[in-house]
């Protein structure tokens, strides 16, 4: 009978922490129960020790505790021999997440470790040895002595509740005239761009669409969608990458959402956004979704061969090298497609290249990678079926929807700014006007980096300079 009040009292305790951690006003993007918050610090801890090189203190400390306070319970354990991450919480969920060289990490799906190890058969890493060429061709930078961009930088480094800056670079004119790390990261440190992974699996869209392996207003080739009777069969990819397909997809990141499960339950996360129903006819209402990126992630991997090798080596030889970004890590899922929404890593200065190649129209070094009209496309509002307008464009956020009605997005910087945003503050920004790109990551917890007032600093302190 003692035994029984025991497990009793201990199970009402954890229904009451469980239910605690669910309402908490910290809770974020793991609260909707004990599997996901495992399967997060195990996808986390996984990355930051084996993708980003960091110690395990630092990262349970600075990118997993503060997610939930729920993860405050949770057992971890690092295996660096077998490239494996584990957390987990009251004994009632446990994951893993396996490393793999050029791939990064993964959860373990129903396959097991024995499966992920299989599908990663003949994929070499890119290579990261030094150039010695000027930056963007080479790794050397020519940093530019001006008190402006120095105090810029220094208000924009300021730390402060809930805000971590971890890097920026700062592009004028096509070099880096100045860059700075926080403690614990540097130049070689690859980071999570968060959502700005979604402008890059954009850019793969864009060079099969130049090619003519896609069509812009075709129907996205996806089977499942070819029913006679179904509403997705007439939704382009177009549609997709301006967020206007009509699909239902709750990205709240509120507990038993479309964006948790696709990204901590779901084996195959495109196939699960494509399995959602037509909530409104496409191309007549705009509505922010990682489940449309993870769908035109898995269109480029069918359009590149069919599987993780195939897709790793056509965004490997058709983006990544010919751009320098040789840092590029580019996470799949379970069932082989990169998680084209949420989960690429690069160093800061490699995602400024991506932004370069934006910047030049296309062109990086002496390639053109992307064609100038897909740029400009991604840099102009995109236009819903009823004629509205809005301050989005393939996967890019824009500063101005182009009616000057509309106040901008950031009031205090020029309208021609389009940017890649990610969670936590991850901002990869664009500004023709002023020749620049400017790269900040961080690990914003509760607190928010403000965007209007630094970039606008920064952006006045180059044109000084």
């Amino acid at each position: 009978m003692r035994l029984r009040r025991i497990f009793w009292m201990a199970g009402l305790s954890l229904l009451l922490l469980l239910s605690v951690a669910a309402l908490s006003p910290y809770a974020t993007l793991v609260r909707t129960g004990p599997g996901i918050a495992a399967a997060y610090a195990a996808q986390m801890l996984c990355a930051g020790v084996f993708v980003s090189g960091r110690d395990v203190e630092p990262v349970l400390r600075d990118d997993i505790l503060p997610a939930n306070p729920v993860l405050r319970f949770a057992k971890t354990a690092v295996d660096r021999s077998s490239g494996l991450a584990t957390a987990s919480l009251f004994g009632v969920a446990r994951r893993s997440a396996l490393y793999r060289p050029g791939l990064g990490c993964t959860l373990v799906g129903a396959g097991g470790v024995p499966a992920l190890l299989r599908q990663a058969d003949g994929i070499q890493p890119m290579s990261r040895r030094a150039r010695s060429q000027i930056w963007p061709t080479g790794d050397a930078v020519e940093p530019v002595a001006s008190d402006a961009i120095a105090a810029a930088l220094d208000q924009a480094f300021v730390q402060s509740a809930g805000v971590d800056t971890r890097a920026i670079v700062l592009v004028h004119r096509g070099r880096v005239v100045a860059e700075r790390y926080a403690p614990g990261f540097s130049a070689d440190s690859e980071m999570l761009g968060w959502s700005m992974s979604k402008s890059v699996t954009s850019a793969l869209i864009g060079t099969l669409v130049d090619s003519g392996r896609l069509a812009l207003d075709a129907p996205v080739p996806l089977p499942v969608w070819r029913q006679a009777d179904d509403g997705r069969r007439d939704i382009t990819l177009r549609q997709l990458l301006d967020m206007t397909s009509g699909l239902k997809f709750d990205e709240t990141y509120e507990p038993g959402d479309d964006a948790t499960q696709m990204l901590y339950r779901e084996d195959d996360m495109a196939a699960y956004a494509a399995r959602q129903p037509i909530a409104a006819v496409p191309g007549t209402r705009w509505s922010y979704s990682s489940g449309t990126a993870n769908i035109l992630s898995g269109v480029v991997r069918e359009a590149a061969g069919g599987s993780l090798a195939a897709t790793y080596d056509y965004a490997r030889t058709h983006l990544f090298e010919p751009a320098g970004m040789t840092s590029a890590i580019f996470e799949p899922d379970t069932a082989g497609t990169p998680v084209g929404s949420s989960y690429l890593y690069m160093t800061a200065r490699d995602w400024a290249r991506f932004g370069l190649i934006y910047l030049n129209k296309g062109v990086l070094g002496w390639q053109r990678l992307l064609s100038a009209d897909w740029v400009a496309a991604s840099q102009r509002p995109a236009v819903t079926a009823d004629g509205k307008t809005l301050a989005y464009a393939r996967q890019f956020w824009l500063n101005s929807d182009g009616d000057r009605a509309d106040p901008l997005r950031l009031p205090h910087c020029p309208a021609d700014l389009t940017m890649a945003e990610g969670h936590n503050g991850q901002l990869l920004v664009i500004v023709p006007s002023v020749h620049a790109v400017i790269v900040r990551l961080g690990w914003d917890n509760g607190g928010h980096w403000e965007s209007d007032r630094h970039l606008a600093a920064l952006l006045a302190a180059l044109k000084d300079s």
